[in-house]
């Protein structure tokens, strides 16, 4: 499937939820389905995208701040809507909560289980992020408190699923080669609590990595995380991905057939006298053949 009016940069994300790809570019989303080709523009300030399973519902989550004055003093408060979509009812004003401060969206979110997850901080507190919990459902918003280190300025912040919970990657160096990274999971969402583990990997692993930086999509259903190069070499050669057990330590490469060392594939796709491709994986995607007749309407 190819969607020509977006185009790919280092801080895109292209992340699954239930059979549509939701993907942030430009500071805008977009979700695409690749079974049917459907592909969905919302306007700007629409954050995050989340499915309910009961419902099976997929709804769009609308944040902007407005500014007014008040007994002479300039105040910034927070407006909240919701898109159901397919349900032809509009965008819906929702009401947040009056104990949550005013927070600021961080990150890219990631849909689990019925709660999209994202990085905020508030402006009274800025050195002091945290986690907005959307819940699908409900269309209510809640607070988690998380540790210093677990929440990142931007696309510094990697959020995955990792066996049904929510966890943060965190590298020693987002930039650059590293060999040691940490991993902090959500264990109990009502106490705020969260599980720490110190993950190494050998430095010879970035011999296959093409001198790219490192992705991590998600997790497998066997609880590896999964890493990968944010680009594909302009140069034929292979492309690997690797699967990483946190509790054993080990790592397993996988060479990706057809994408990297194809030269055809290159050429159907236009890949050949390019520069470097951006690669974003998906892997916990579905096929689903959903369609929504008016979707943001």
């Amino acid at each position: 499937m190819a969607i020509s009016s977006v185009t790919f940069t280092s801080d895109s994300s292209c992340t699954s939820v239930h059979g549509f790809l939701a993907v942030k570019a430009g500071g805008l989303l977009s979700i695409c389905n690749p079974c049917t080709e459907q592909f969905i523009e919302f306007p700007s300030c629409t954050t995050h995208v989340g499915y309910d399973p009961i419902g099976d519902q997929y709804k769009a989550l609308f944040k902007r701040m407005v500014y007014e004055f008040r007994n002479g003093i300039l105040s910034h408060l927070p407006e909240l809507k919701v898109l159901t979509l397919g349900e032809g009812g509009g965008w819906r004003l929702i009401k947040p909560p009056t104990t949550m401060p005013n927070f600021k969206t961080l990150s890219v979110g990631v849909s689990i289980d019925g709660f999209v997850y994202y990085g905020a901080y508030s402006p009274a507190r800025p050195t002091n992020p945290g986690i907005v919990c959307f819940d699908v459902r409900s269309e209510k918003l809640s607070y988690i408190k998380a540790p210093p280190a677990v929440v990142r300025y931007g696309d510094d912040s990697i959020f995955i699923e990792y066996k049904g919970k929510l966890a943060s990657i965190v590298p020693a160096d987002p930039y650059g080669r590293f060999e040691r990274f940490d991993m902090w999971v959500l264990e109990d969402v009502h106490k705020h609590e969260w599980s720490h583990h110190m993950c190494v990997i050998p430095l010879s692993m970035w011999d296959f990595v093409g001198g790219f930086r490192l992705s991590f999509p998600g997790a497998n259903k066997a609880g590896e995380l999964i890493m990968a190069p944010t680009m594909l070499s302009r140069h034929v050669q292979p492309f690997y991905i690797f699967y990483y057990n946190v509790k054993t330590r080990n790592i397993r490469r996988v060479r990706l057939l057809g994408i990297g060392d194809n030269q055809e594939f290159r050429r159907s796709y236009g890949f050949v006298e390019q520069s470097e491709c951006h690669v974003r994986i998906s892997p916990q995607h579905i096929e689903s053949i959903a369609f929504f007749k008016n979707p943001t309407t």
